[in-house]
């Protein structure tokens, strides 16, 4: 499938707030693939394809992954929007024909992160985040300096955000995310 292809069919399943921010993840993802020499095109249809379940009302998300025997840890029952990244990842393979393991991996854990991420999957993590059309988050343009001077920093910096916003609001937080933060604090070298 084309990119034309995958454009018309986004339209149709995101709504249009999701469909801008995939535009300008895919976008950022370009970008942050030229910097870190990843493949533009491999970067372009991960972003571009990152949300592609995200519309999925919440109560069907955890009946669908049930259906299609997709793994589900507790924090994804306790909040099934968590799992739009795995549903992302069945329908970028199932309905967009995307076969690389890669870009897959990285529609799974754009959200959450995962520990030893390659690095598309960093720059997908990363450009959700930063995305242009993205509302002002704390230290987001610092954030945005980051990933292009040191990515591994600016994940430590998303992962903290991420759980410091969560622990405050006593939201679910996805044990990946908690995992991931403690993984790259660990290994980070400066």
């Amino acid at each position: 499938m084309d990119r034309d292809d995958m454009i018309r069919r986004l339209k149709s399943k995101l709504n249009e707030k999701r469909f801008i921010h995939s535009i300008g993840v895919e976008y950022t993802a370009a970008n942050l693939a030229f910097r870190y020499d990843v493949d533009v095109k491999r970067a372009r249809i991960a972003g571009l394809l990152h949300d592609c379940a995200k519309c999925i009302p919440t109560d069907e998300k955890l009946k669908k992954a049930v259906k299609l025997g997709l793994p589900i840890n507790s924090s994804e029952k306790a909040n099934p929007d968590l799992l739009h990244g795995k549903l992302g990842a069945y329908y970028a393979r199932e309905k967009y024909g995307i076969k690389d393991e890669e870009i897959l991996s990285a529609i799974t854990y754009h959200t959450t992160g995962k520990p030893d991420m390659t690095m598309l999957e960093k720059i997908i993590f990363v450009a959700d985040y930063i995305e242009p059309n993205r509302k002002v988050i704390f230290e987001l343009p610092v954030i945005r300096k980051e990933a292009y001077q040191d990515i591994d920093k600016a994940v430590i910096h998303i992962l903290k955000n991420t759980l410091d916003f969560l622990d405050g609001k006593s939201d679910v937080i996805d044990e990946m995310t908690e995992k991931t933060y403690q993984f790259y604090c660990k290994n980070y070298k400066r």
